[in-house]
């Protein structure tokens, strides 16, 4: 049995933290829902309850009756603390494809 580690390590109760919840779903569309198909969620939330629960009322996740696989709580990255600031902006992501992955020249 997995213990799950004592919330709130990463900060106060009412700390907001980034959260990435794995999903996953099938899509009849795809090999008539053979394959499991994943994504994934960015959610802010106080704790992993908090952060499941918000993920669970995603429209995305709603509609094609995803389930959750896994959620990491996002700490530090490379030796990089993250701080979260509330902006006006509800979400900002810039998303760059496979194409233009494959075309990255140095700068």
């Amino acid at each position: 049995m997995h213990s799950l580690k004592k919330e709130n390590q990463s900060g106060g109760v009412n700390k907001l933290k980034l959260f990435l919840v794995h999903t996953g779903y099938y899509d009849k569309k795809n090999s008539d829902g053979f394959y499991e198909q994943h994504t994934n969620i960015f959610v802010i939330a106080k704790s992993v309850y908090e952060a499941r629960e918000k993920v669970k009322q995603n429209e995305e996740y709603i509609d094609k009756k995803m389930h959750i696989d896994g959620i990491k709580e996002i700490i530090n990255v490379e030796g990089y603390d993250l701080e979260l600031k509330k902006v006006a902006k509800p979400q900002e992501i810039i998303t760059y494809s496979h194409h233009q992955i494959r075309f990255l020249k140095p700068k």
